[in-house]
């Protein structure tokens, strides 16, 4: 029974700290936009071209590639800019990526 509940304390843990900004975008400005049928934080960071989406609804086995499709869309809306090539890198869950206008 004690590894069981520690289990859970973990988990419970893990699905916590899962909803929270990453340390280096707190404080920065964020907007929820959904894209075919994906939701997304995207975190920008003032005065630069640094964001960082994060996926916020659940998703049963995501495809990686078809998240990240979906995140530069979010992050094309949530910002108005492009992002730059070669500059998108992530997982299903948090993905960061440089775009091509300073954002206010």
């Amino acid at each position: 029974m004690p590894g069981m509940i520690r289990s859970f304390t973990i988990v419970s843990l893990a699905a916590i700290l899962a909803g929270c900004a990453s340390p280096a975008f707190l404080g920065e400005r964020s907007q929820v936009v959904t894209e075919a049928g994906s939701t997304f934080r995207v975190y920008m960071r003032s005065g630069s071209g640094e964001v960082e989406a994060h996926r916020v609804s659940p998703e049963l086995l995501p495809s990686r590639s078809l998240v990240l499709a979906k995140a530069e869309q979010a992050i094309a809306i949530a910002t108005g800019c492009d992002i730059i090539p070669g500059t998108m890198e992530g997982d299903q869950a948090i993905i960061k990526a440089e775009v091509d206008c300073v954002l206010p």
